[in-house]
C-alpha cells in the first residue's frame, strides 16, 4: 500500500498536464459534481487557508517601531485567512474541458486561472495536451510546502496568458514530454520574501508578476523537455522575450537606485539599453516508497542584470492505511535555497531596505505536514531561516543582518 500511494504522489509531480494544475484530481480529488445534459459535467472544487505567522523578535504594542513596520510589516504574531479559492470545472466527453480558479483574499478578488483544456489520445502511449487562456507557465510544479520556494516567487508562480501544447509519450516505465508555449509578457514586479509581511514589507525579490494588460505588452516564447524512468525524471524549461518600457525596463530603472551605473546603460537615452529577457533551467525529481528529492536551478537575464536561483529539497512521507480517516500521512521536508544577482550584483547593491531588490538571499525551510482528515484537511508547521546578503565586499561594505526568520502554522481545507 505504501508503494502504491508513493506512485500516486509521484504521478502528481510528473508533467501529465501542460502546466501544473493545483486542482487536478490527483492533487484535489473531486467531491462535488453535477451531471448535465449531453454528458457534460460541472465540478466544484475549492481551497481555504487559515494561517498563524510570526517573524522572529519581540512583537506586540510595545514593539511596533517604524523600522520594523516599514521593512517587515509587523513582528507581532498574527492569524488570518490567507484566502479562499473556488475552482469551477466544466468537462465535456470530447476530450475538452474548461478549468478555472478564482481567489478571494484581503486584497480583493481576482482570477488566478481560466483556460480551455484539451487532452487528445493520438495512439497507444501518445497524447497531445493543449491549453489556451490564463494559467501558470510550463515550468510550474507542486512544491508541497506552505512557503513557496524563491524560484516560484520569481519565475513561474504567477499566471500568464498563453497558448501551450505538450506532446506526452510513454512506453513501459519510460516517459517523455515536449512542450511549447506562446504567451504574453508578464510585468516585472516585486514579491515579498516573508509571507508574514503582507503588503507592507519592503524585503522583496524582483519577480515576474501575474498577467495584466500594459503598454508594450508583447509575445513570449517558452518550451519544456522532460524524460523520466521509474521514480526518476529530468525536466528542462525556458522562456524568452522582450521587456517593454512600461512594467519592464522602467521598473528596473525606477526601483533600483544604481541601475544607471551598470555597464551598457545609456544615460543619453535610458530606454535604449538591451531590453531582452530570458530565464531557463531544469529540475531533477526522485520519488520512491515515501522518499522524495528534488533539485531545481534557474538562470535569468533581465536587460543588464543576470540572476540565478535554485534549491534542493528532500523529504519523507509516512502513509497510514487507505481506510484511515484521521492523520492519514506525516510528511517531513527540508529545503535549502540560494538566490544571487551575478552580473551587476555589487554595483546595484544598497544596504537600505528600500533597495532589497538588489540583495542576495539564502533560505532554509523545515516543513512538517499531515493530511489531518481524509483528503480534505492539511496542517503545515514550517520554520524558515532567512539570510540576506546586502553588503558589497569589494567596496568594504559589510552585510547588515535583518532578523526575519519566520514561523508558519497553516490549516488548509481543499475540497
Amino acid at each position: 500500500m505504501r508503494i502504491c500511494l508513493s506512485i500516486l504522489l509521484f504521478l502528481s509531480v510528473c508533467k501529465t498536464s501542460v502546466a501544473y494544475d493545483e486542482f487536478s484530481d490527483l492533487r484535489a480529488p473531486a467531491h462535488f459534481s453535477i451531471e448535465g445534459s449531453e454528458a457534460l459535467k460541472l465540478v466544484l472544487k475549492g481551497q481555504w487557508e487559515l494561517s498563524w505567522r510570526d517573524i522572529e523578535g519581540a512583537g506586540g504594542a510595545a514593539h511596533d517601531s517604524i523600522s520594523d513596520t516599514v521593512t517587515l510589516g509587523t513582528r507581532s504574531g498574527h492569524a488570518g485567512v490567507d484566502g479562499l479559492r473556488l475552482a469551477f470545472r466544466v468537462e465535456a466527453p470530447e476530450h475538452l474541458a474548461f478549468y478555472s480558479a478564482f481567489l478571494f483574499d484581503p486584497r480583493g478578488a481576482r482570477a488566478e486561472g481560466a483556460w480551455l483544456d484539451s487532452l487528445i489520445p493520438l495512439s497507444e502511449g501518445l497524447t497531445l495536451h493543449t491549453e489556451a487562456g490564463l494559467h501558470t507557465p510550463l515550468a510550474s510544479v507542486d512544491d508541497y510546502t506552505s512557503r513557496a520556494p524563491m524560484t516560484a516567487r520569481i519565475y513561474w508562480g504567477q499566471p500568464e496568458m498563453h497558448l501551450s501544447t505538450k506532446l506526452l509519450g510513454s512506453a513501459g516505465r519510460f516517459r517523455w514530454w515536449l512542450g511549447t508555449s506562446l504567451g504574453l509578457m508578464r510585468p516585472l514586479d516585486a514579491e515579498l520574501v516573508n509571507d508574514a509581511s503582507h503588503s507592507k514589507g519592503t524585503l522583496v525579490l524582483l519577480s515576474y508578476g501575474a498577467a495584466e494588460v500594459f503598454s508594450g505588452n508583447q509575445a513570449v516564447f517558452g518550451g519544456t523537455l522532460g524524460l523520466g524512468y521509474g521514480p526518476l525524471q529530468f525536466e528542462f524549461f525556458g522562456s524568452y522575450g522582450q521587456l517593454s518600457a512600461e512594467r519592464g525596463t522602467d521598473e528596473l530603472r525606477n526601483r533600483m537606485a544604481n541601475f544607471a551605473l551598470l555597464p551598457g546603460y545609456n544615460s543619453a537615452d535610458p530606454r535604449s539599453q538591451d531590453s531582452s529577457f530570458w530565464w531557463g533551467g531544469g529540475r531533477v525529481d526522485f520519488a520512491w516508497a515515501g522518499i522524495e528529492a528534488r533539485v531545481e536551478w534557474i538562470e535569468s537575464r533581465e536587460s543588464l542584470i543576470r540572476r540565478a536561483a535554485g534549491y534542493a529539497q528532500a523529504g519523507y512521507v509516512w502513509f497510514r492505511p487507505a481506510q484511515t480517516t484521521w492523520l492519514k500521512t506525516l510528511e517531513l521536508r527540508f529545503r535549502i535555497e540560494r538566490y544571487r544577482i551575478h552580473q551587476g550584483g555589487e554595483t546595484l547593491r544598497v544596504v537600505d531596505p528600500s533597495q532589497a531588490l538588489t540583495w542576495d538571499f539564502d533560505v532554509v525551510t523545515a516543513s512538517l505536514c499531515t493530511l489531518l482528515y481524509r483528503d480534505l484537511l492539511r496542517l503545515y508547521l514550517e520554520y524558515s531561516l532567512i539570510e540576506e546578503h546586502n553588503g558589497a565586499p569589494a567596496s568594504n561594505i559589510a552585510d547588515v543582518p535583518v532578523a526575519n526568520n519566520e514561523t508558519t502554522l497553516q490549516l488548509e481545507l481543499r475540497f
